[in-house]
């Protein structure tokens, strides 16, 4: 490249002044090195001067986000982070707006503080360990980082992506979404359901699954947790053919959590 041959220029410049002995000038010589330096930051990260950026990126952890459905009619959503950190369990869509900071969760103990108790009573209204509908959520939001947002700001208390589609007529909050489209992402707008608390979430979730003829196995199989999410992922929920692992994974994560709790004598356990 050229700044090679300009500093091998400059280094035989200053090695004729070094060896002539009579009128020494390192100054000159150091000033002619300098010169001869790539300006490029291109041939700088080539010659090893600067340091390379490549791992601070690489390093950085990019949340995901759920990717949304477009079979049935209510429009159905899901992976996709993790957001959460873990690519085990990463969600797989583009950012939507998310809950003011009022409504955040501070971290994922809080979540998982805050859902179980509220996924209690909505599976046992089809007898599905609770533990599932929280992992569901957790994936969904990012463990509650990603909530997306009513157009007045108010947080729209959707755990699950489910869109506004068919018969909703409550209040909605609009999300770019990430779909799978024959085995590539691509973004994509829609309307998604809004509920006035988290509980509504839950209990809307269930009353899709009952509801619609296209869940039905998923209810026949709440009594088998892993099969559970399998046939939710048979069924269509989510674009993710990782969908059921995922909420697996961090369900086992969640019953670690209550294990943890109940040793510590926390008050959250099913």
């Amino acid at each position: 490249p050229l700044w090679a041959t300009r500093s091998a220029a400059a280094d035989q410049a200053a090695a004729a002044v070094s060896a002539s002995g009579d009128g020494r000038n390192d100054m000159a010589a150091l000033n002619s090195r300098r010169l001869s330096l790539p300006t490029k930051l291109t041939d700088r990260l080539l010659a090893g001067i600067v340091p390379s950026a490549t791992a601070a990126v690489s390093n950085s952890p990019v949340p995901a986000r759920a990717t949304a459905s477009s079979n049935g009619n209510n429009g159905d959503w899901t992976l996709d982070p993790n957001l959460a950190p873990a690519p085990e369990y990463v969600r797989s869509m583009a950012q939507p707006p998310l809950a003011p900071a009022k409504r955040a969760f501070s971290n994922a103990d809080q979540f998982v503080e805050t859902m179980l108790p509220l996924a209690k009573e909505a599976a046992a209204r089809i007898g599905v360990d609770p533990v599932m509908l929280a992992a569901q959520a957790a994936l969904e939001t990012g463990w509650g980082k990603s909530i997306m947002r009513q157009q007045d700001g108010s947080s729209s208390h959707n755990l699950f992506g489910i869109k506004a589609a068919g018969s909703w007529k409550g209040a909605e909050a609009r999300a770019i979404t990430s779909e799978f489209r024959d085995g590539k992402m691509v973004k994509e707008t829609a309307d998604f359901r809004s509920y006035d608390s988290y509980a509504d979430s839950f209990h809307d979730l269930v009353s899709l699954l009952q509801n619609n003829n296209r869940y039905k196995e998923v209810v026949n199989s709440a009594d088998k947790p892993e099969q559970f999410v399998k046939e939710l992922q048979k069924a269509g929920y989510a674009t993710d053919p990782d969908y059921a692992s995922k909420i697996s994974q961090i369900a086992k994560q969640m019953k670690s959590y209550q294990t943890y709790a109940a040793a510590s004598g926390s008050s959250t356990t099913l």
